[in-house]
């Protein structure tokens, strides 16, 4: 039990780091060496124990309240049980088919779907769950008009998949007529149409001047558009985060989370970064940029196909991640089952 794992730390404590963070998970309250001697048969004696934890504490994956307290897991020791010490991250089939039964009186309406989703991993977490509506991963141009106005003013006007209308005023480099505007834009749509913003700028071909001012725009409308993928968010069970025992009396940890639950635009930030991230995506405590996420962690998978939305979770950094991991999973390939029956 003295080797080292592959993960760098040695078999031994990896073992007493997955009992701490096990402890700690169900208690809240520190962990002694003497309660990791008495309860768990590790076959070796306490004094050993503590020197285990002590290495562990100086390789910052513990800390101490103060001296003679037991351990608690840093956030650094928590991403190393998520990384290489958790277990089987797949429910039960017995919860599996009893979150299922829960969707089955449902009509298929996605506005359903989704506060039913929410309201179950809250539950069964007991933290706060958040849902996104469905939206293209990267929208994508269907069609493009120009309508003069002026002679040095144009109406741009996009068309983008999913019946989404967008229209910006170009002040133009040089007068143009309706009938020179009509062959540009038919030009465009022809190289264009069903490309999303990063391939219309990777295309080489050669445009002219106003053709470049015309491109330009509709690559910043696209983008903005981007940007605000995951704007319809769902959340519930912030009553459930609010009793756990590290928040339940400190008002301060909370005031900063509650606020920016409000204000959501940095929660959709960080929602828009999983696109292009595959699986489940974790940040623990001090990883999360938003100083309000610091005392959490937030786990985010993806539902759908090519409309897609963000399933998570945000619970304190004691959280159960086998159990959240696991069930964040199986709810986001529940939500993709389901929508594929509605957008085929």
């Amino acid at each position: 039990m003295v080797g080292e794992s592959s993960g760098g730390l040695s078999v031994r404590r990896e073992a007493i780091l997955k009992i701490i963070v096990g402890e700690y998970v169900a208690s809240a309250t520190p962990v002694a060496s003497e309660g990791i001697a008495y309860n768990y048969p590790l076959g070796i004696s306490p004094a050993t124990i503590r020197s285990e934890m002590t290495q562990l504490e100086k390789e910052d994956y513990i800390t101490r309240p103060h001296v003679s307290a037991g351990g608690i897991p840093s956030d650094k020791g928590y991403r190393y049980y998520v990384e290489h010490l958790i277990g089987e991250t797949e429910l039960p089939e017995a919860e599996q088919n009893a979150i299922r039964q829960l969707f089955h009186p449902i009509e298929p309406e996605l506005e359903e779907w989704i506060c039913l989703t929410a309201a179950v991993l809250a539950q069964r977490l007991k933290s706060i769950a958040l849902v996104t509506s469905l939206q293209a991963a990267e929208c994508r141009l269907k069609h493009l008009d120009l309508v003069t106005l002026h002679e040095f003013l144009a109406l741009l006007i996009l068309v983008l998949r999913g019946a989404k209308l967008k229209r910006q005023l170009l002040s133009l480099e040089q007068g143009v007529s309706q009938d020179e505007l009509t062959v540009i834009a038919n030009r465009l749509n022809v190289v264009y149409e069903g490309l999303t913003c990063s391939q219309i700028e990777a295309q080489k071909i050669e445009l002219a001047p106003i053709e470049e001012q015309i491109t330009e725009a509709i690559v910043r409308i696209m983008e903005a558009e981007d940007r605000q993928l995951y704007k319809e968010l769902y959340l519930d069970g912030l009553r459930h985060l609010l009793s756990q025992p590290e928040f339940a009396k400190s008002k301060g940890k909370t005031l900063g989370l509650v606020e920016m639950l409000e204000e959501k635009s940095a929660l959709i930030a960080i929602l828009s970064s999983l696109r292009n991230e595959a699986g489940i995506q974790i940040t623990i405590g001090s990883e999360n940029k938003e100083e309000a996420l610091q005392e959490y962690s937030l786990i985010l998978s993806q539902y759908g196909g090519e409309m897609r939305g963000a399933i998570g979770v945000i619970g304190p950094k004691r959280m159960p991640y086998d159990r959240a991991i696991a069930t964040t999973l199986y709810l986001s390939s529940v939500m993709t089952d389901l929508v594929s029956q509605i957008h085929v």
